[in-house]
């Protein structure tokens, strides 16, 4: 029989310990992503974007990548498709403006503008940044010349591109790992500015989206 000293001291410590199911190993709860998790509420109605494009009707298919959770989903008006868990950005980590050399990943709204099927990276989502909003944007902060705004505005209105010859940099979009280690791009960023998903994810995404889909980076 164990002195009275003991029991109490093993008492205390199941106390302490509290449920019998409690364990050091279970999970954390996740985080609560941008789905809101109050009845009658839809995860686009906590979405602060200030942007006018961004599409809610039926049948129009667009991705919000956020940055926060690491998410890319792929929605149809308000109804999440798809969903990839994790893509990897700048190795400088996302702003709303970034500069060429910056190392970092572009937050707003864009669209797609291009797909290459056959990239190194296995395949090349590219997104049309800058655009002109982002020009006059980079422009009322002085971060580019009035020269290289416009150069961007008229490129882009002739060719509906974004002109990556400026201040600003370009050719960002979504795109593989090519040979790269999967373990390590869900551990670190490591581009240049572009986001990194999975080569199989890549493959299903770029027959997911077209010239034109809205993209929503926040």
């Amino acid at each position: 029989m164990l002195p009275r000293s003991l029991k109490l001291l093993a008492l205390s410590l199941l106390l302490a310990a509290g449920p019998a199911g409690a364990s050091l190993s279970e999970p954390a709860e996740p985080p609560s992503s941008y789905r809101s998790g109050s009845a009658g509420l839809h995860f686009l109605d906590d979405l602060d974007t200030g942007i006018s494009l961004l599409p809610v009707e039926d049948g129009v298919v667009w991705l919000h990548l956020s940055v926060k959770h690491r998410t890319l989903s792929v929605v149809r008006g308000r109804h999440v498709i798809h969903e990839i868990p994790h893509f990897a950005i700048g190795i400088n980590g996302a702003d709303n403006l970034r500069m060429r050399g910056s190392a970092m990943t572009p937050k707003g709204e864009f669209r797609v503008e291009r797909i290459n099927p056959n990239s190194q990276y296995i395949a090349f989502i590219a997104i049309n940044y800058p655009n002109p909003r982002v020009a006059d944007q980079a422009l009322s902060e002085g971060l580019i010349t009035f020269e290289e705004a416009e150069r961007i505005r008229r490129h882009y209105q002739q060719n509906r591109l974004s002109y990556p010859h400026t201040a600003l940099g370009g050719n960002i979009g979504i795109h593989g790992l090519g040979n790269r280690d999967p373990f390590l791009n869900r551990r670190i960023d490591w581009t240049d500015g572009c986001l990194a998903i999975e080569n199989e994810q890549v493959r299903l995404l770029s027959s997911l989206v077209g010239i034109n889909t809205p993209v929503l980076i926040q």
